[in-house]
């Protein structure tokens, strides 16, 4: 069974081109169905869609696992056994048919903040910036404790507007290299998902300026990986784990809910820009989606800010009086957008 896992984790690394993220959770889910086909007593070659069926109730019923998880592990599984059965030939016929346990699941609002609260969090970063750059003025003994707290804070601060300004995900932030940077063209290659290329641009007027400064005080740093993004503790490669900590800590800090986590702030740069006017084309290619359907079912919501400020303006009862020709611009691309979508 480790055999074809091994294989399973190799084929999906070089052939699908999938994440480290997606190879990681896959194994666990692998491996977890695997225990429990050895707990029912069933060899993996004498499987079939009954036992499938049970471990599926075994999850919901037992480990008490979401209708969103559960949806990842038969995805996992459905994976695992159409390559036994299409690679190894374990099976003459795949236990577990494409049709088989389609586990739906309630679509959700991608989460996401206001520009205030983007505010509130930026000047908690902005707080702890000051704070050491006045110890560093007013101490008189060693300065090597906070000259780290000031490097890190700028760090935290540049993650954040990578969050906010470009949309990336919290692994492309973190495995960003200095030669990834091109200096010319003012752009950052990024690795996203199934292993796909693309840019983000820092030529942002809120994030270029302290982008190469940050860059500058991280070439004084002597590493023998050039990840851009490190910890301060032994200038390792920063994890996701330990920005989520200090992301806890600047929401603390700024009195926003700890629910907020870098996927929100990614969330956020897409609802933002896409209410801005933003080309919903665009902002797919940004975000790094396959393709724009996903963009249009993850964003198609609006905020309440945004919500209230239509009712305001477009009700019956207001004295607005919008011009006949930005009416018919709007109407247009209304129906154009409905034909899209509907």
């Amino acid at each position: 069974m480790n055999n074809y896992l091994e294989q399973f984790m190799s084929f999906l690394d070089i052939e699908q081109g999938g994440s480290p993220n997606t190879t990681k959770t896959y194994t666990l889910v692998i491996k977890d169905f695997l225990v429990f086909l050895e707990a029912v007593k069933v060899k993996l070659k004498k499987l079939r869609k009954e036992h499938i069926a049970k471990y599926i109730q075994y999850l919901r019923e037992e480990r008490k696992n979401g209708s969103k998880t559960i949806r990842l592990k038969i995805e996992a599984l459905r994976s695992f056994l159409q390559f036994l059965t299409n690679r190894i030939k374990l099976f003459s016929q795949n236990p577990m048919a494409s049709s088989d346990f389609k586990y739906k699941v309630e679509q959700k609002d991608a989460e996401s903040i206001s520009e205030d609260q983007m505010e509130a969090l930026l000047n908690a970063v902005e707080k702890e910036i000051q704070e050491a750059k006045t110890a560093l003025e007013t101490t008189t003994g060693k300065k090597t404790l906070w000259k780290k707290r000031l490097f890190a804070a700028k760090r935290d601060r540049i993650i954040l507007k990578m969050f906010l300004g470009t949309g990336l995900r919290i692994s492309e932030v973190l495995s960003i290299r200095m030669k990834d940077v091109d200096f010319a063209d003012k752009s950052i290659k990024i690795l996203g998902k199934g292993k796909r290329f693309r840019q983000a641009f820092y030529d942002l007027d809120e994030v270029e300026d302290e982008f190469i400064q940050y860059i500058e005080d991280r070439k004084r740093i002597d590493t023998e990986h050039d990840y851009l993004f490190v910890s301060i503790k032994r200038y390792d490669k920063m994890t996701s784990r330990g920005f989520q900590i200090l992301l806890k800590k600047y929401l603390q800090l700024s009195c926003l809910s700890l629910s907020i986590s870098p996927h929100t702030l990614r969330h956020t740069f897409a609802t933002l820009s896409i209410e801005k006017g933003a080309n919903l084309k665009a902002v797919s290619q940004i975000l790094g989606h396959a393709n724009c359907d996903i963009t249009i079912d993850l964003y198609t919501h609006l905020s309440n800010n945004h919500l209230r400020a239509v009712m305001q303006k477009c009700n019956p009862l207001s004295k607005e009086v919008i011009p006949i020709e930005e009416r018919i611009e709007m109407r247009k691309k209304h129906l154009a957008y409905l034909e899209k979508t509907g």
